[in-house]
């Protein structure tokens, strides 16, 4: 996704909008980046790990419809923590980044991810 917003392509503002509103990439969007990065790296022949997605049921039907074929969705590991711990891990991960530092690791933005993150992950039906 950074790599995208970085690029300049026709989403890369959209991505960058959205990211500052603390909001999620649209499924379509996200599940099309992921897959140009695995047939950039590799294809479908190796097994790959995708941190934060999918996060509900959209992003699942989002991820068949584009990916079915192409890649299967064996299983999704949720990671839960309170929101102190992960204010802490961002702010972190933005303190180390030096030259690489997100845009959107600040506390605003913060608060605005874990906020529609809760608002829109949701358990996931197998």
């Amino acid at each position: 996704m950074r790599e995208e917003r970085n690029s300049g392509s026709e989403n890369a503002k959209l991505i960058n909008d959205i990211c500052l509103a603390g909001k999620l990439v649209p499924v379509e969007i996200t599940v099309n980046l992921i897959k140009k990065a695995i047939e950039k790296n590799g294809g479908p022949l190796k097994q790959y790990l995708i941190d934060g997605f999918p996060r509900n049921q959209d992003n699942v039907d989002g991820w068949n419809k584009v990916m079915g074929p192409i890649a299967y969705l064996k299983f999704v590991l949720f990671l839960d923590c309170d929101e102190k711990t992960m204010i802490e891990r961002i702010t972190k991960r933005s303190e180390s980044a030096g030259d690489q530092k997100r845009f959107d690791d600040n506390l605003a933005t913060l608060i605005k991810r874990i906020k529609t993150n809760n608002e829109q992950s949701m358990p996931i039906v197998a």
